[in-house]
């Protein structure tokens, strides 16, 4: 095809293609009864916030790619779509392009390679187009990335996809365990040249490279510069912009199963094939990041600049751990406009209480019962006397029993729970029935219909199911839904249970580790971090503040050339992970005399303005909102890091604090504390460590800094987590701050010092966290033991 004519081709409209099936078994078994993707995601189906971040992209025609659950899925698109036009919100216009989708089925498919071979016989991609995993979640702005797309393929036919990616905290809930990437790229061009995806377990330290990258950028690949960057802090975020060479791709390698491990990664490595990957980094929606690309650049073929492209947040739920942290992060406001306040895919509105609260119509909740924050009860849903519920979300009609707590879980439609149940980290599909006295543990995930109790505890990753387990090569995730039999063994699951126990995820006596046909991404020991975890999955006992040291084998310097360890547990929530950039010699710095002061220039603007910025809103008592999207405006104008976002606003407001006036000073920080959580949300450990340090660097405010860890505590400005990994990470021995130069320091007292003495002082502070988070583990080791004792 010409480019003539590929060019009349995209005038027809952009298409798309929605992955239904992935492939693993990690939601089983509730997949086995309902498809991926119309499982619910803070009560709405997966497939509505697919639709809508495709008719935000201005796509017109959809095809659905399935191999299991066909007919509910067109069942589904037939009730809730029969004309594919997203219906009119309170809050927003109809103005969606979306108006045709066909689902082609592909029943035979064993892999998403399979899947997209179906597709090409089809014949029905016409030009460029989405290729969208059906658990993609999110508000990128993906127009502007498919039109960046477009241009850069106009003037190379071999640029045949752009990868859209996310960059991501160090301690960030969206950063996976079980499945990571790491992308090496050519910063100049955005043009992806390695790609690896590496299991959590067993943990590595080191990646191999290519010796042949390292000679092609001594050769200035692209002609800018010998530079390349090798990064695994971008999320994956399910979406790719794809031209019409990709389908025919697959048809012609059988070889290539799965989407990055083995096509991304054949189309790198091919000797034969002229082919060239971009990825794109785009910052989330509602944190002060801005995209690391910008408008396409004819000169250079790549992303160069512009805070203004291709924004947003998107991210997969893949398993149940991103699951459980996409759902947080839609509770945050991560997916404006799509929130449960001002409407979610369906159309959805709750009542917004504070602490992140959100309650559907019709919601009976008794006045002794408790609503944590991080939460969302669903219309119809009842709360019994004396519950309790905390970090979860309710499906409609969920009824919760008298004194039975729920946290850390996700509860779908039409689910029972009895009196005297706790509920820790599960996921519960629709009409199940927990009845009295059940105790279920974290990672645990029950299938639809099932009955459970009563007064029974069942540990950690417990799988329970109607359909009887079966062994791996006889089904796939998402089977027919059809109810097997097998070994009856529910007496496990109460004296009126109704459904199977599955074996543990553990790995079985007698496996072979080495084995070349076990994918390592899903083996059972992997498969383990797929799961949702304790709050205390941190990895800290209640004596665990002596042993957290800067020496530990988390913060080995990443160049180490230690040995790889032997050490298959899971790995701790600081595991040493980050981005490395490589430079190589090439004669001259690779920023300029000119260009440094110039940088120097804009973050001294900055910070100046954002000051004034910052002192206008409380001298005028804006809205804390309103000032977060001012600053984000000036730093997005100002093209300066995130961090000097947090490193203006936090001693601002701080400074504005008086320790000999508390009342004073908690009604202000009772204001203005939402701007601290809004400028600390992509990176709180960070954040904690800049209110240590300017205490620290203040002498008249030393005296703050334990009672605003408390406030930020209680207040949920930031979260547990993240109040735990501030205390075992470096960054809270240090000063992370400038010092001032006048400033004056009596004796011989060092402002490192000083930290290290205010870290000191909040260890009753992290100790109460630990203690407080290890609290419903304890109450479930006593019920285990008192059972021991009645049997």
């Amino acid at each position: 095809m010409s480019l003539g004519q590929d060019d009349m081709v995209q005038d027809e409209g952009l298409q798309a293609v929605v992955l239904c099936d992935v492939f693993n078994q990690r939601f089983s078994p509730l997949t086995l009864d309902i498809p991926r993707c119309l499982m619910p995601l803070c009560n709405a189906p997966l497939i509505e916030w697919t639709l809508e971040s495709l008719a935000l992209a201005g796509v017109q025609e959809v095809f659905f790619l399935a191999a299991w659950h066909t007919s509910a899925i067109r069942e589904y698109l037939e009730t809730h779509h029969p004309r594919l036009l997203r219906p009119v919100g309170r809050s927003q216009a109809n103005t969606s392009a979306l108006t045709r989708a066909s689902l082609i089925a592909v029943p035979e498919a064993r892999s998403i390679g399979d899947a997209m071979r179906e597709l090409d016989a089809h014949q029905v991609i016409k030009g460029d187009f989405l290729l969208v995993h059906g658990d993609a979640v999110g508000c990128m702005d993906l127009a502007s990335i498919v039109q960046a797309h477009r241009q850069r393929r106009r003037a190379d036919r071999n640029a045949i996809m752009t990868i859209c990616t996310m960059p991501c905290a160090e301690h960030s809930r969206s950063r996976p365990l079980g499945d990571q990437s790491v992308f090496t790229t050519v910063p100049a061009t955005s043009q992806l040249v390695h790609y690896t995806s590496v299991p959590g377990i067993p943990p590595k330290r080191l990646v191999k490279l290519p010796l042949e990258l390292f000679e092609d950028a001594s050769q200035s690949i692209s002609g800018m510069g010998a530079e390349l960057d090798v990064r695994n802090d971008l999320v994956d975020c399910g979406v790719d912009v794809c031209s019409l060479d990709v389908p025919p791709l697959f048809t012609e390698n059988f070889d290539y199963q799965s989407l990055r491990r083995d096509f991304v990664h054949g189309i790198l490595t091919s000797d034969l094939l002229e082919s060239k990957i971009y990825i794109h980094v785009a910052p989330p929606a509602g944190a002060t990041s801005t995209s690391s690309g910008g408008p396409w650049s004819t000169n250079v073929c790549g992303m160069l600049g512009s805070p203004a492209f291709g924004g947003g947040y998107m991210m997969r739920a893949s398993d149940p751990v991103s699951y459980d942290a996409a759902s947080r992060d839609i509770l945050s406001g991560w997916t404006h406009p799509f929130s449960p306040r001002n409407g979610l895919p369906g159309g959805a509105i709750y009542k917004s209480l504070a602490g992140l609260r959100y309650i559907g119509e019709e919601v009976a909740m008794a006045k002794s019962a408790h609503l944590g924050n991080f939460s969302l009860l669903g219309a119809g849903a009842t709360v019994e006397e004396n519950a309790q519920i905390r970090h979860s979300i309710l499906g409609r009609d969920v009824i919760i029993g008298a004194e039975s707590a729920v946290s850390n879980s996700y509860i779908w439609d039409g689910v029972t729970i009895g009196r005297n149940c706790s509920i820790n980290g599960c996921i519960i599909s629709r009409g199940v029935r927990i009845l009295d006295g059940v105790s279920l543990s974290a990672g645990t995930l029950v299938g639809e219909g099932c009955v459970i109790g009563p007064c029974v505890a069942l540990g950690r990753n417990a799988r329970i199911s109607r359909h009887a387990p079966r062994d791996e090569d006889d089904w796939d995730d998402d089977d027919d839904g059809s109810v097997h039999a097998g070994e009856d063994n529910s007496a496990e699951l109460g004296t009126s249970a109704q459904g199977y126990l599955w074996p543990p995820l553990e790995p079985r006596n007698g496996d072979d580790s080495d084995d070349e046909d076990e994918d390592p991404h899903e083996c059972a020991a992997n498969a383990q971090l797929y799961q949702i975890l304790n709050d205390t999955e941190v990895q800290l006992t209640d004596d665990s503040l002596s042993s957290i040291d800067a020496d530990s084998d988390a913060f080995v310097d990443s160049d180490t050339e230690s040995d790889i360890s032997s050490d298959d547990s899971i790995p701790s929530f600081m595991s040493a992970r980050g981005s490395m950039s490589l430079t190589l010699p090439d004669g001259a710095e690779s920023q300029t005399l000119g260009e440094k002061m110039e940088s120097e220039q804009r973050l001294s603007e900055f910070r100046a303005e954002a000051e004034a910025s910052l002192a206008r809103a409380m001298e005028e008592s804006h809205a804390p909102d309103n000032a977060a999207i001012e600053l984000k405006t000036l730093r997005m104008a100002s093209n300066v890091p995130t961090s000097e976002v947090k490193k203006v606003a936090i001693p601002f407001i701080l400074g504005r604090c008086n320790v000999e006036q508390a009342k004073e000073t908690a009604d202000f920080l009772d204001h203005w504390g939402p701007l601290i959580r809004e400028v600390a949300q992509d990176d709180q450990v960070e954040a904690l460590a800049v209110m240590q340090s300017y205490c620290a660097l203040n002498p008249s405010q030393m005296r703050l800094f334990v009672p605003l860890l408390k406030k930020v505590y209680n207040d949920e400005l930031v979260a547990d987590e993240a109040m735990l990994a501030w205390w075992k990470h470096p960054s809270s021995r240090r000063v992370v701050l400038d010092v001032p130069s006048q400033t004056q320091w009596s004796g011989s007292v060092s402002p490192e010092q000083i930290v290290l003495e205010l870290r000191k002082r909040a260890e009753p502070v992290v100790r109460h966290i630990i203690e407080s988070l290890m609290s419903d583990d304890d109450d479930d080791d006593s019920d285990d033991e008192e059972e021991e004792e009645d049997e």
